[in-house]
């Protein structure tokens, strides 16, 4: 059986053919299609990301240290960039859609999920 060929990477955007919406790759499929590959690939990239929080930042207590305190701030950094990108408003004003993030995060274990949708 032949291998398997190498995924197509376009080289304007650098994102793979499949899922991108350049005019060049635009062309090659259906806009639904695009749209069910990126969807794919979110869901699996948020997939990835959980993984990673469930076996790498899931440490015992006694063995955490600031190494790993780095590296949950600069995943909450990551998100909250991406967060903070939905939850800009008409104005455009980053810092007051951060700010309004930041709040609902304050909420309790119970309500957080519910204040980040309000916080969009």
């Amino acid at each position: 059986m032949p291998p398997e060929p190498k995924a197509s990477i376009c080289p304007r955007t650098g994102t793979r053919t499949e899922a991108c919406a350049c005019g060049t790759c635009a062309r090659r499929k259906r806009a639904d299609d695009k749209y069910k590959t990126n969807t794919r690939d979110v869901l699996a990239l948020l997939g990835m990301i959980a993984g990673y929080v469930d076996t790498h930042m899931d440490q015992p207590e006694a063995k955490r240290d600031w190494a790993n305190v780095g590296d949950a701030v600069h995943l909450r950094d990551q998100l909250m960039t991406i967060v903070v990108g939905f939850a800009v408003q008409p104005d455009g004003e980053e810092s007051l859609a951060r700010r309004r993030i930041e709040e609902a995060l304050c909420e309790s274990d119970e309500d957080v999920a519910e204040a980040l949708i309000d916080a969009l």
